[in-house]
């Protein structure tokens, strides 16, 4: 209680510390705050005047009216009590976002061996493996569940370039603000012009990252970072299966840079309209969702039910998979590519545009090859649907990172 907004003197606060070990006068008055003083001092006197009330009783009900029949002193405790509640409040909440952050962080972390192994059913070295069971009893038996979590660690380890990425962002907008004063209208126009810059910026410093995490999970077990950065990205070293050599390249040279960002003309496009079909999902369960609260009492009994089997996450979850599993497929070939074309002891190939290769994967494998992985993949999209649910993020965030990594 040392501050408010209106401090009392130095006695008077002493003597409003003394008053206050009684306890909280509004609890000694059975009052609340929003009672008036009129109601307060009749409430003191129903009880002062019962004769049970023993000596202490009644010095705490003293004590209480001159806190609470004194302008002053009420003014400056329902200034600390409301304080307090603040307070209070804002402890609650966040304890609550830690227990859904940790919540969502479970989720996400269960997710990952779902999306692994989605990936990894589109790899050029599980061709012979004929499904998703067979695939997850080999990785197991080599890798334990270590290798469900595959670049885990370096996918963690990245976020320092994310946070480097936000610095930059900050002094950008700096930059574009000046040193000047600057209106409303201007700071409204520069917005868009911020927002360009974020997204941008992310995606040139994300997609790397994903060609990466990708080409290691595609790759042979026993490859590492530092083999899949050399051998795959950098074209640097002997591939193992065909003894063919790479002239040695920097790690800076510009043609293996331009490696991390192999299809990305073509993949964020796919991921784009990914993103944009599990929106239009969310939205129309949403909407069915609504429609049929809104129609509780009058609505036919076989579309309320049938709402309820639709709109929930495992369904949706599965509608999602179903819509975005060719995308996320043919958004696989490009780093599949890039390491058949290693093994092959090739020069890279021109990126191939997605009508294409989803024409020509048609032709040589047939439809079902577009759907190779989606049982892995929904349950992948459930577990992110629960991390969101604990944890719901930003529009323009939720937007942004699902492009590159989702």
């Amino acid at each position: 209680m040392s501050e408010f907004q209106n401090p009392l003197s130095e006695s008077e606060f002493r003597e409003l510390e003394s008053l206050l070990k009684t306890g909280d006068p509004y609890k000694v008055l059975e009052s609340t705050i929003q009672d008036d003083k009129k109601k307060i001092e009749k409430k003191y006197n129903e009880l002062v005047s019962e004769e049970t009330k023993t000596t202490k009783e009644i010095e705490a009900i003293e004590n209480a009216f001159k806190i609470l029949g004194t302008e002053k002193y009420r003014n400056a405790y329902d200034e600390y009590l409301a304080r307090a509640d603040i307070q209070e409040k804002k402890l609650a909440e966040s304890l609550k976002n830690v227990k859904t952050g940790l919540l969502s962080s479970l989720c996400r972390l269960l997710a990952t061996p779902f999306q692994n192994v989605s990936i990894l059913a589109n790899s050029p070295f599980t061709l012979t493996i004929k499904d998703t069971n067979e695939m997850v009893k080999v990785l197991y038996s080599l890798k334990g569940v270590r290798g469900f979590y595959r670049g885990f660690i370096f996918n963690i380890s990245t976020i320092s370039i994310e946070f480097l990425r936000v610095i930059l962002l900050g002094l950008s907008k700096k930059l574009i603000d000046g040193s000047t004063t600057k209106g409303k209208n201007q700071e409204d126009n520069d917005e868009p012009v911020l927002l360009f810059i974020d997204k941008l910026t992310h995606l040139l410093t994300a997609y790397p990252v994903k060609m990466i995490m990708d080409c290691l999970i595609l790759s042979p077990l026993s490859m590492g970072v530092a083999d899949v950065i050399k051998s795959f990205i950098n074209r640097n070293g002997v591939s193992e299966l065909t003894k063919v050599s790479f002239r040695s390249n920097s790690i800076f040279d510009s043609f293996s840079l331009s490696n991390l960002y192999y299809g990305a003309i073509y993949v964020i496009p796919l991921m784009i309209a990914s993103q944009q079909i599990r929106k239009f999902v969310n939205f129309s369960t949403l909407k069915l969702k609504n429609y049929v609260e809104e129609r509780q009492d009058t609505i036919n009994p076989f579309i309320k039910y049938s709402s309820y089997l639709l709109t929930n996450v495992i369904s949706t979850s599965i509608i999602k998979s179903a819509l975005t599993a060719p995308l996320y497929v043919l958004s696989s070939c490009y780093p599949s590519q890039l390491i058949s074309s290693y093994i092959q002891g090739v020069e890279v190939p021109a990126a191939i545009n997605p009508i294409t290769l989803a024409i020509q994967l048609y032709h040589h494998n047939g439809l079902s090859y577009f759907y190779k992985g989606i049982v892995p993949l929904t349950g992948f999209r459930i577990f992110e649907s629960l991390a969101r649910i604990c944890n719901p993020a930003p529009i323009d965030t939720y937007f942004v990172s699902e492009v590159v990594f989702e």
